[in-house]
C-alpha cells in the first residue's frame, strides 16, 4: 500500500522538528531524518509504501508547496488586526 502525506516543519529546536502532519495535528521528528537543509516553513511532500515486511518513508522538500506556505503566512501578518469594538 502507497499513501503520500504533507508535513510542514513548524519549528525546529534542539535537533528535533515539530512537523504539522496534513494539517491534522502535530509530531516530534529528530531533525536528521530529514533533508540536509530543510528548514522551519518548509513543507515535505511524504510517500510512505507499507508491506507485511517493512515501511519506507521517503521525504522530499516540496518547493512549490513551500513557496505557497510562506506566502499565506506573510499574508497572514500583514492582515490588519479585528476591531475590538466590533460587536458579532
Amino acid at each position: 500500500m502507497r499513501k503520500q502525506h504533507r508535513w510542514e516543519i513548524d519549528a525546529i529546536e534542539e535537533s528535533v522538528a515539530r512537523v504539522d502532519v496534513d494539517g491534522q495535528g502535530t509530531m516530534h521528528v529528530p531533525q536528521w531524518m530529514l533533508p540536509r537543509g530543510v528548514r522551519e516553513g518548509d513543507v515535505l511532500a511524504v510517500h510512505h509504501e507499507v508491506t507485511s515486511e517493512h515501511s519506507v518513508l521517503r521525504l522530499e522538500r516540496d518547493a512549490a508547496a513551500t513557496e505557497r506556505a510562506r506566502r499565506a503566512a506573510a499574508d497572514y501578518k500583514r492582515a490588519p488586526a479585528p476591531d475590538p469594538d466590533m460587536r458579532l
